[in-house]
């Protein structure tokens, strides 16, 4: 068994190292060491897009990600749960938010216009397909958020909304993440990079 230490490093790496193991020992068992939550849901969830099982134990601070045989015997499955696999739909556009305001200036103004904002997609005919939520964008996904009802009500409508677990990490908000997919930058960069049309707010 081939074993990867990933700790102490940044997203996306820990799930490119996995990536390259599995691309290079196709087949064989792996065991992934990572030193956060995040790190660990991204990997098995990754390596669940590449048809392959995985099972994890946690050993004081860290965590090993152990990789089997595939989920069925045939290799990858496009279907599996990866967001580089789940394509925005063509006519619908990406929005990238990347703050909690709206806007340069007042920023109690700013976030009262993010507010109205979110609030303006959820009574439009015309919506985004994917909501992206990076840096203090995140704050906006977390229990108290004003637009928590909102975001919800989007995902009803079928728009997609990934969270930056990064950003969740790096403001300690992980425990309070309300709404959306925890993601991470290999998944959102693959959206960003095949979607037709990305607006960044």
């Amino acid at each position: 068994m081939k074993d990867i230490d990933c700790r102490g490093l940044d997203c996306p790496e820990p799930v490119l190292r996995t990536k390259k193991a599995l691309a290079d020992n196709p087949g064989n068992d792996l065991s992934v060491r990572v030193d956060n939550e995040t790190a660990r849901e991204n990997i098995l969830r990754f390596v669940k897009s590449q048809g392959r099982l995985a099972d994890w134990q946690k050993e004081g601070a860290e965590f090993i990600i152990n990789v089997h045989g595939s989920l069925d015997g045939q290799g990858p499955k496009e279907e599996e749960e990866s967001m580089s696999n789940q394509k925005p739909p063509k006519e619908k556009p990406v929005l990238f938010i990347s703050t909690d305001e709206l806007g340069q200036g007042s920023s109690e103004l700013g976030q009262m216009l993010m507010r109205n904002f979110i609030y303006t997609l959820t009574q439009r005919d015309q919506i985004p397909g994917v909501l992206v939520f990076m840096n203090s964008g995140v704050k906006l996904t977390i229990e108290n958020s004003p637009v928590i009802d909102e975001l919800k009500e989007l995902e009803e409508k079928e728009v997609q909304v990934l969270v930056c677990g990064t950003c969740l990490d790096y403001y300690q908000l992980k425990e309070k993440h309300k709404v959306g997919l925890v993601s991470n930058m290999y998944d959102i960069s693959d959206l960003l990079l095949e979607a037709d049309r990305v607006i960044t707010i």
